[in-house]
């Protein structure tokens, strides 16, 4: 068998992006969903989120918080995966139903790749982090303790695999993952032993509130964050479902209660130390473990940055296909701002509670356009970027769906700000947060507006061709 080079597999893989897939290339069944979706839930971001959520509330009610937090609102967003599993089509195309041609690069340049750039920071910072404290522990000083300088290697090494050596992906994701998992055991085990059941379950956090109760749901708004962070993540994988019940359940379980449960063990180590960064979960313990802990979360950090660098560069392709895998690529070097200004990783909690505040409202609209058109499609129409096309909207972007949007995001921003973790409708968001009403006030918005503006002059809804007919406009 002749081995494929890094550009043959690229392009191969970017060809196979635009167009829609058939039925005898879809591959993943149940089981191999929810399993890959279970490598993301092992990622970095799982410690993060947990840590940060231990520091909010006590550990019985942080679980809680996490479980809620990541399935309710992925729950809500999950019709994405089987209208994207029935239809075969990569984010690039299948968005232009419901946002436009020209609304979807939009959402590429200002939505999508600002948000990934940020999720690729988390790691990639942590693993600086790592790095310097490990030379720390070993007691050097100097330039071999400078996070920054190790957090650019990282990006580095990671922009190099894709660069040259994308095909060894395959393998990362086979061998990577069953370390993380070892890793989650290893860390249960040795907080649990090491500082009780007893001493974790009461344990009380400083909090982000004076208010307790408060401090709780402000840690169900990171995970509702975290839980609506995924919208554009579906195609991805859900395009290679061999049934639309495995795209739907398998995202589901893998992206919202399995990731719940693996943040258990950072939930209780966060808790317990006192800290939101993953890198100092276990800096009571010491010893073997420590350094166990280190080399690991070094992997992993590596591994996280690579997934989410190869979707943005993958991403710009499929929408500029003139672009070449290197040029697409660097795209990804914007990342080295947020080494610099690491206010994603420090910041998490803000981070992850604003692209909830973005993408929440945004992924109900998708699917309540989704239900309006009955899952629904117009593959010519589908295609064609130019005014012509039924898809095209006004000057290219769908209205309505840009004004529900904006409404719920604003909305959801004047209940709970984000940035200094304070309420501002405590009534509403005591209640139920500022993403979710504000998410479910967008959908509504978005339906009545669609049946008003839309559907009567079928803008954005073409007729849809019975198989063997062809519908002439």
């Amino acid at each position: 068998m002749v081995k494929q080079t890094t550009d043959e597999m690229v392009r191969a893989e970017v060809v196979k992006s635009r167009m829609p897939t058939l039925p005898n290339e879809r591959s993943l069944s149940m089981t191999d969903m929810i399993l890959i979706q279970v490598s993301f839930s092992v990622a970095t971001w799982m410690l993060v989120l947990g840590a940060w959520t231990g520091m909010a509330t006590t550990f019985p009610l942080a679980i809680i918080a996490c479980m809620v937090g990541c399935s309710l609102p992925l729950l809500m967003h999950s019709l994405i995966g089987p209208f994207v599993a029935r239809w075969g089509l990569d984010n690039g195309i299948i968005t232009n139903s419901v946002a436009g041609p020209f609304g979807t690069i939009l959402i590429v340049l200002l939505v999508t790749t600002p948000m990934y750039i940020g999720w690729t920071s988390i790691p990639i910072v942590m693993f600086g982090r790592t790095v310097s404290e490990s030379f720390g522990f070993l007691g050097a000083t100097g330039v071999l303790t400078n996070a920054e300088l190790w957090s650019f290697i990282a990006l580095g090494i990671a922009f190099f695999i894709l660069w040259k050596a994308a095909a060894v992906l395959k393998v990362m994701f086979r061998v990577v993952t069953p370390l993380i998992l070892l890793l989650l055991v290893l860390m249960t085990y040795k907080i649990f032993s090491h500082y009780g059941w007893d001493q974790i379950v009461q344990t009380i956090p400083e909090g982000f509130h004076e208010d307790p109760w408060t401090s709780f749901m402000i840690a169900i708004e990171m995970n509702v964050g975290l839980g609506f962070s995924w919208p554009f993540s579906f195609a991805v994988y859900c395009r290679l479902a061999k049934t639309e019940t495995a795209a739907f359940y398998g995202t589901w379980w893998g992206w919202g209660p399995i990731w719940a449960i693996a943040c258990i063990p950072a939930i209780a180590g966060g808790l317990v130390a006192g800290v939101t960064d993953p890198v100092y979960l276990l800096k009571d313990i010491g010893g073997v473990w420590v350094v166990l802990y280190m080399i690991f979360l070094g992997v992993a950090n590596i591994f996280s940055g690579i997934c989410t660098m190869y979707i943005v560069a993958l991403t710009a392709r499929v929408v500029w296909p003139k672009l070449s895998w290197l040029q697409a690529l660097s795209i990804n070097l914007l990342v080295g701002i947020l080494i610099l200004i690491p206010a994603a990783y420090d910041q998490y909690g803000t981070f992850v509670a604003f692209y909830g505040a973005l993408l929440g409202p945004l992924g109900v609209v998708w699917v309540v356009d989704i239900l309006l058109r009955k899952m629904n499609i117009n593959m010519k129409e589908i295609y064609d970027v130019s005014s012509r096309s039924a898809y095209y909207y006004w000057k290219g972007v769908n209205v309505p769906f840009a004004i529900s949007c904006a409404i719920g995001t604003v909305f959801s921003l004047l209940i709970y700000n984000p940035v200094t973790c304070v309420p501002h409708i405590a009534s509403i968001f005591n209640v139920c947060g500022a993403a979710l009403p504000a998410s479910l006030c967008s959908g509504l918005i978005y339906y009545v507006l669609a049946k008003v503006f839309l559907l009567p002059k079928k803008v954005g809804f073409p007729p849809i061709p019975e198989p063997g007919n062809q519908v002439v406009r």
